[in-house]
């Protein structure tokens, strides 16, 4: 099975991602390519140059790519293929509304995938984006990609407002066991 966290910057997907990895064996995170800097604890992603970046999109190593806040972000076809190959694991990813939306369409019908769209209200992200060392631009520069990112909210399985963490794990839970996972 896949799930796909989407939603607006500081929503908490990873911090999200990272509790249910620690939960059970036989999940795995989707890493993410990507030519941002690095976070504290910031595991969600394998970091390039922008150089090898390009290198890998030339050779056809990306299923999808995407330019946002102004760093490039890619899903590589071979993370893909993990989870088509092995259906019995648990593969969770975070990714973009975009990117979300042709990777169901390219796993319909060869593996069970389950989205879930998290969001917290715009004042919340602002002081989770400003905690977690944003700029006051990029901080703001993140929010207003919030209105087109919400605009795919119909297209989620969940869509779960993230202002208390243990809720939200709790409804991710249930609807994993649901599912089997």
């Amino acid at each position: 099975m896949f799930v796909i966290l989407s939603g607006v910057s500081g929503s908490g997907k990873n911090t999200i991602i990272n509790h249910l990895l620690a939960e059970k064996e036989n999940r795995f995170l989707i890493q993410s390519v990507t030519t941002r800097p690095r976070r504290e604890s910031d595991n969600a992603y394998e970091f390039i140059t922008e150089q090898e970046f390009d290198r890998r999109e030339k050779r056809g190593d990306f299923f999808e790519t995407i330019q946002a806040h102004t760093c490039r972000y890619a899903t590589q076809n071979s993370e893909l293929q993990k989870v088509i190959d092995n259906p019995q694991n648990l593969y969770m990813k975070d990714i973009d509304v975009v990117g979300a939306q042709k990777i169901v369409k390219f796993l319909k019908g060869k593996v069970k995938v389950l989205t879930i769209f998290l969001d917290v209200d715009d004042d919340v992200l602002y002081k989770r984006l400003m905690e977690r060392g944003e700029t006051d631009e990029k901080a703001k520069l993140r929010l207003s990609r919030g209105k087109m990112e919400r605009e795919y909210i119909s297209k989620y399985d969940l869509v779960i407002k993230n202002d208390d963490m243990e809720k939200t794990l709790s409804i991710i839970r249930e609807r994993l066991k649901k599912e089997g996972f």
